[in-house]
């Protein structure tokens, strides 16, 4: 059971959900950062900067939206299963996209998310045998299904595919689910998402701002090193500032920020070089000027399972 918080504000009126006094601590947190932020983007504005991709202004509302989608999620009661189904939705979106981009055949494209889907929710419910012996067993199905209809020798692209979906997208998103159903669960994930969102955010407007020296231009021609540097210091002040909602230090936060920000930028770069690779700018346009699901959440898939084991 997840422990009970000390309700300060009801949300609803029959007090089902209630604001806590750490929930009003990360919202605070987050209006500041969302302020230092739009006041980083005026100045690259102010300066003229040249821009790396869409526009700050362009991503800006879809970029707050999601963030608050996502801590609402975070929030709500167990038995709306709120968490469970964004992160289903999420997993379900990669997968559409890695089958699209590897241009796979329609059944593929359904297939191979409604696996992860299902991957994704399950693990809400069973335990961890449970849980294994189900992707165990949808994994090898996936693989023997993919065998029997590569009529055309493309088994390499449908193998990773398989790998991207039933893999790699369960393997990241699933201990968000874990985290949550933890001790101070809700918190957590919030900790983990608002560090990578910040580091994201920071990261883009530095490096706009103070332009300079490219991080790994034959990879990502937009990340620059101000920019990483840049975003990994919001990463330690948001640890830092955020470590009282999640019971430790203000140096340990700080320390598990660093982590998830180089994490969230490894993630990000693996990502990149998937896209060069298959000779795409996005994944998709599924979420608007923020591109595909993978572009949007590749630094956080990438460092749920890090700080998971942290």
């Amino acid at each position: 059971m997840r422990p009970p918080t000390t309700p300060v504000l009801l949300l609803l009126v029959d007090g089902s959900i209630a604001m806590s006094v750490r929930h009003l601590q990360v919202l605070l947190i987050y209006g500041v950062f969302l302020a230092l932020s739009i006041g980083l983007a005026l100045a690259r504005r102010w300066r003229r900067t040249a821009d790396r991709g869409p526009g700050v202004w362009r991503k800006y509302p879809t970029y707050i939206a999601l963030n608050l989608i996502f801590l609402a999620a975070a929030w709500l009661p167990a038995s709306w299963h709120g968490l469970a189904l964004l992160l289903a939705l999420i997993g379900g979106g990669a997968g559409w996209e890695i089958a699209q981009a590897l241009r796979l055949s329609k059944l593929e494209r359904t297939g191979l998310p409604a696996a992860t889907i299902s991957l994704v929710f399950a693990a809400e419910w069973l335990d961890l045998p449970a849980y294994l012996s189900l992707w165990l067993g949808m994994l090898l199905m996936a693989a023997a299904v993919s065998a029997l209809i590569d009529a055309r020798g493309r088994l390499g692209p449908r193998l990773i595919g398989i790998a991207g979906a039933i893999v790699y997208l369960p393997l990241c998103l699933t201990p968000l689910l874990w985290l949550w159903h933890g001790e101070d669960g809700g918190f957590r994930v919030v900790f983990l998402y608002l560090i990578i969102a910040g580091n994201d955010a920071f990261a883009q407007l530095t490096g706009q701002l103070s332009g300079g020296r490219l991080l790994a231009p034959q990879i990502s021609p937009g990340k620059t090193i101000a920019g990483a540097i840049g975003g990994l210091i919001c990463a330690v002040v948001l640890g830092g500032v955020l470590s009282p909602t999640i019971g430790c230090s203000f140096g340990t936060g700080a320390c598990t920020g660093a982590v998830l920000g180089i994490a969230g930028q490894i993630g990000d770069m693996v990502e990149s070089s998937w896209k060069r690779a298959l000779g795409i700018n996005d994944f998709s346009a599924l979420l608007g000027a923020q591109g595909g699901v993978l572009d949007r959440f590749d630094a956080l898939l990438f460092a749920s399972p890090v700080f998971y084991r942290s």
